[in-house]
């Protein structure tokens, strides 16, 4: 069921994404057609999402619209992703855990 919460599942998978793809929110917001302020409110799901920016959103990072609504992201993909950067600062690796942690807390 999609309430409230939800919203916090697709700001965390776009933060999460967005982290992988090693993208700041600066850069994704201009991708998408908003502020980086409003980019900041979607991934901390202050805001509601429409489907013209989650449209957005699965196309630049070649997704599916329901990988980001109610996907979940497995340790295979999440390894692949790691192998195929170089490194991970340890502020970055503490964010991504936060996010699967809250992801896993959503479900």
């Amino acid at each position: 069921m999609y309430d409230e919460q939800s919203l916090q599942g697709i700001g965390n998978k776009i933060k999460l994404l967005r982290t992988l793809h090693r993208v700041n929110q600066q850069h994704l917001a201009q991708q998408l057609g908003i502020s980086q302020t409003h980019m900041s409110n979607i991934e901390a799901g202050r805001v509601s999402v429409n489907l013209r920016l989650l449209m957005r959103a699965a196309n630049f990072f070649a997704c599916s619209l329901d990988y980001i609504i109610c996907g979940s992201f497995s340790i295979e993909e999440e390894a692949a992703s790691a192998v195929k950067e170089e490194s991970y600062s340890t502020e970055e690796v503490r964010l991504l855990l936060k996010m699967l942690k809250a992801g896993k807390d959503n479900r």
